[in-house]
Formats: C-alpha cells, structure tokens, sequence
C-alpha cells in the first residue's frame, strides 16, 4: 500500500497555515525515485479530506499500480476553500489560485521527490474543483500538460457566454498554447448533472480554441 499524509504548510499568498493530503506510492518510503504529480482538488460540499477519506482514492492507486493500469505517482490533495472574504465569489476568485501555484506547489516540489515538468505534472477536479482547474490548471500549460475536469463547466453563477468572453479574453495567450502544448485533457459529467446546463459553452470554448479533449459522459 501507499501512504497518505497530512501536511501543513504557511500560505504567504493567504497569511495562513494551510492543509494539504498527499499520497505517495508504494516504495516511496523506502526509495530514491521521482514521481509524477496529480493535483487533485474536491468539490464545494467536501473537503481537502474527502479523497481518500470517502472516496478512497490511495486504495483506488494501490489496486490501478499493483495491475499495471496506472504509472506510480505522487497525488496531492489540496484545500479548495479558501478564507470568506467580503465580496469575495467562492467561485471566482484568485485566492486559491495564489495560494496552490506560488504556496502549495512550492512546498510540496521542495518537499517530496517530483518530477519537476509539465509533462510529469496533472490538475484535475470536481465540481467546484473543476472550475478550479479551469482557471488554474487549463490556463497554466507551461505547469501542467494533463487536465481532468469532473462534474464543472464555465459560467456557472453567470450567463454562460459572459463568463466565457470573460475567460477567453483573461486567457487568451494560454488557450491557444494548450492546443498544442496540452497532452490530455478528459471532461467527464453526467446526463443528469446540475452543472449540464453550462456545458455546451465550455466545450465550445475548448472546440474554438482547437484542444483536443475526451469526452466522457455518463447518466
């Protein structure tokens, strides 16, 4: 089996401790290796806990390393709440993105044997973390090259095609090097999903942009 652990760290961005989960793979422990790194964020209903506490994500690992099916890495699971402040959409706002690209990300390439590449690193989410993948992870392809986005879309909160002229004009420059740079994006949602509505104006985005994606959905 692989480990979870629970770290702290000082968020400079946020001038707070902030916590953290991290798996790390059978053997880590005991070796020298390098690992690739999925930065793996929860939903607004959960919590930083939630992965591994209710969703068992290390023992789901252990079982896709131990058949082949899946290359040993390190998963970090971040805190995708950040302080209330006044004003502030939970939704739509940098304070989680200061925090987990110039705090989070620091800590845990100083701290943990990573692969330090785009291509060795993954941001995925759910719901609320998806969106934080949309904002942080898609639109960072110099840091990350492979993106999972679960149960999200753009616009939510906002009439969809206002959120995405928002978000393509903020991020431009990136979306059009995703379409080259990026190795895997994969959006997975469901028919019955509250998010659906605002679907069609992110895959249109993607599609205008020309980044390739898998499709997934389920009922």
């Amino acid at each position: 089996h692989g480990a979870v652990s629970e770290i702290d760290y000082w968020s400079k961005s946020l001038g707070t401790m902030r916590r953290a989960f991290v798996y790390t793979p059978p053997g880590y422990m005991n070796g020298t290796l390098k690992y690739r790194v999925l930065y793996l964020v929860h939903g607004a209903g959960d919590s930083e806990e939630a992965w591994s506490r209710t969703g068992h994500a290390n023992l789901i690992l252990d079982n896709l390393i131990a058949t082949g099916k899946a290359r040993p890495m390190i998963v970090v699971m971040p805190n995708g709440h950040t302080p209330d402040r006044p004003g502030a959409d939970i939704l739509n706002n940098q304070d989680f993105g200061n925090d987990f690209l110039n705090d989070l990300l620091p800590y845990v390439e100083a701290h943990f044997r990573t692969i330090n590449t785009a291509d060795a690193r993954a941001m995925a989410g759910l719901s609320m973390g998806g969106i934080h993948t949309f904002n942080h992870g898609l639109t960072h392809p110099e840091l990350f090259h492979s993106i999972g986005i679960f149960s999200s879309g753009l616009g939510i909160g906002a009439p969809g095609n206002d959120a995405i002229a928002r978000y393509e004009a903020a991020n431009d420059a990136a979306l059009k090097r995703d379409a080259t740079d990026l190795k895997l994006v994969y959006y997975a949602i469901g028919a019955q999903d509250p998010f659906g509505g605002v679907l069609p104006a992110a895959r249109g985005m993607l599609d205008k942009y020309d980044i390739k994606y898998v499709f997934h959905p389920s009922d």
